[in-house]
């Protein structure tokens, strides 16, 4: 008997710490949205579990792009917005989303800050979104001797360092860091990478990525350079040249519509929620 009412005790005592107050800060208070799903030529979007606590609005949302160029979202310039409690205008923190042709993410979009989060309704402006064809526009030359006399070099808006290698008449491997300095976005294709002999022949990247990756504005990847000689290819004291002219392009995005929405309390989906 003891231990049947110590359980039952236990129990009540865990629904009471698990159900929070609605005056606890992280009492959670959910929205319906005026629209589940937000679709545009280029984007499929559907908006999930928007809730705000005491110090911050938050909704998770999947986006599906529709074509076969990059799509770009800047955070930044999705805008929160409701005349209650002094809320004002809020904005996520600085950042770009990519998504891969015809690919899909899911992403928080978040505000924070103070108290007074929790409040009835909200409009949702949803800014920052362009279109980057997945073919870019080449930019700059340039080429690394091995054995290197330069650890540096610009291409264009590219700064590309070498920070390791090996090169002898077996094989060549090499690491560069590259860093995008432009305004759009950087694409960077391994398997364009090409190795120049002294005598004009041209050798591929045999074991790089077949796929492009992609470098936001001031930020930093790495690609690399591997290849196996046959007996012979290479000279005992030739020089070869890492190429990269083809491999760095830059592709410009253009801007596109997406429209906002709005969330209003939801005090069923609250309770449900907050059990």
């Amino acid at each position: 008997m003891k231990h049947s009412i110590f359980f039952s005790l236990l129990i009540f005592v865990a629904t009471i710490s698990y159900a929070q107050p609605e005056d606890h800060p992280h009492y959670e208070k959910h929205y319906t949205s005026s629209v589940e799903v937000i679709e545009t030529d280029e984007v499929k979007i559907e908006i999930i579990r928007p809730h705000s606590q005491e110090s911050h609005t938050q909704f998770n949302a999947k986006i599906y792009n529709k074509t076969d160029d990059y799509i770009l979202i800047k955070k930044h310039e999705v805008v929160f917005q409701s005349s209650e409690n002094g809320y004002g205008e809020k904005r996520p923190p600085e950042g770009t989303i990519f998504i891969e042709p015809n690919g899909d993410i899911s992403r928080a979009f978040k505000v924070s800050g103070g108290p007074g989060y929790k409040v009835e309704e909200i409009t949702v402006a949803l800014g920052g979104f362009s279109r980057a064809p997945a073919t870019g526009k080449t930019v700059g030359a340039g080429e690394f001797k091995m054995k290197p006399d330069k650890n540096s070099v610009m291409m264009g808006p590219f700064a590309v360092t070498l920070k390791k290698w090996r090169f002898n008449s077996k094989e060549i491997t090499a690491d560069f860091k590259i860093r995008y300095r432009g305004e759009a976005l950087g694409l960077v294709n391994e398997s364009k990478i090409k190795i120049r002999r002294e005598d004009g022949g041209v050798l591929d990247n045999s074991d790089a990525k077949t796929s492009p990756f992609i470098i936001a504005p001031m930020k930093t990847r790495t690609a690399g350079v591997i290849r196996r000689f046959a007996k012979g290819e290479i000279g005992k004291n030739e020089s070869v040249y890492v190429v990269m002219t083809e491999a760095l392009s830059e592709a410009q995005g253009t801007t596109f519509d997406v429209p906002g929405f709005s969330l209003k309390y939801d005090p069923d989906k609250t309770k449900k929620e907050n059990k």
